[in-house]
């Protein structure tokens, strides 16, 4: 006849499911990351104005496809995470406020890919955003500009 007490039987349990949860860590921070990979970004629209609204298009490939897709405009979040749908593929509509150069990124897992959009403000004939006026503050002089895309510059480079 065999005895086990109660407390004994509780121990062996717990230590055999802090081992397997352990070993289970250690293979899960062990396994490559999901390679995903962002192909291309295009925008709907040829002559992009404020207070349109153009659809930004991300085309996705690799393991990671299903990850998330986070969109961005001068660094700043343009909607929440995405799940792509259809698969390969991720979709949202951005209406931009200012007029300038506007840095669109979508990002997936480790995957980035970024495509400059220049904004103009039809109401504007002198409007800071044309790059090939010389005459404007942010238009051929290489500055940081003063359209949005001046605001992130700007930050990043101190001024």
């Amino acid at each position: 006849m065999s005895i086990t007490t109660p407390g004994l039987v509780g121990r062996r349990i717990g230590t055999g499911l802090a081992g397997f949860a352990a070993a289970t860590a250690v293979a899960v921070f062990a396994a490559p990351q999901a390679h995903a990979t962002v192909d291309s970004i295009t925008v709907s629209g040829t002559d992009h104005t404020i207070d349109t609204t153009y659809t930004l298009r991300a085309e996705l490939s690799g393991a990671g496809i299903g990850l998330l897709v986070y969109w961005s405009d001068n660094g700043d979040q343009i909607t929440g995470p995405k799940v792509p749908w259809p698969v390969g593929e991720s979709s949202v509509s951005w209406t931009p406020k200012t007029p300038g150069q506007h840095l669109i990124t979508a990002s997936q897992g480790g995957s980035t890919k970024t495509i400059v959009v220049q904004v103009t403000d039809p109401s504007d004939p002198g409007d800071p955003g044309d790059p090939g006026d010389p005459g404007n503050p942010g238009g051929g002089t290489g500055s940081a500009g003063t359209g949005s895309a001046g605001k992130l510059l700007g930050s990043l480079f101190g001024r």
